[in-house]
């Protein structure tokens, strides 16, 4: 599993290696960096996706929704930048939150919660992201990058 600051890192480099893209005059040249943007928005997808499901497993098990204080809500805001009202905890085998609420320390909902928003925003960014590299591909009018910007469509949708 990749962590957060890994592939905060890689979404940046992707960012970084789109502005050079747009700036490229040679069309040979670009339909390669196209390819490569491709790969490593491929790559970026499947970190998030795996750092998504080690922090909320899917499978049968019970979910418990929590609502946080207003306190609560206030540091993850200030951390994340995203807003939080209510987080979800799903039973997994190495931990059945719901049938340990009533031992659970505040601090480890407010973890939970502050993972949770960053994955959102994560997410959200590098959606954001990716829909710009499409943008800037588009403005090229290179026929030959109609597969790769398909396949970035496809990516992010």
């Amino acid at each position: 599993m990749s962590n957060l600051g890994e592939l905060q890192k890689k979404q940046a480099e992707a960012a970084s290696f789109a502005q050079r893209m747009a700036e490229e005059k040679d069309p040979d040249r670009l339909k390669a960096m196209a390819e490569q943007l491709q790969v490593r928005c491929a790559e970026l997808g499947r970190m998030a996706k795996g750092l998504e499901a080690a922090l909320a497993p899917a499978g049968g098990g019970a979910e418990t929704r929590v609502l946080l204080t207003a306190e609560q809500q206030k540091r993850i805001a200030d951390q994340t930048g995203v807003g939080v009202e209510v987080v979800t905890l799903r039973d997994t085998s190495g931990r059945a939150w719901s049938k340990s609420m009533g031992s659970v320390e505040p601090r480890e909902i407010e973890a939970m919660a502050a993972r949770q928003a960053a994955v959102s925003r994560l997410k959200a960014e590098t959606r954001t992201r990716v829909e710009k590299i499409i943008q800037e591909l588009e403005k090229l009018a290179i026929p030959e990058l109609a597969d790769t910007i398909a396949d970035l469509r496809r990516g992010i949708f």
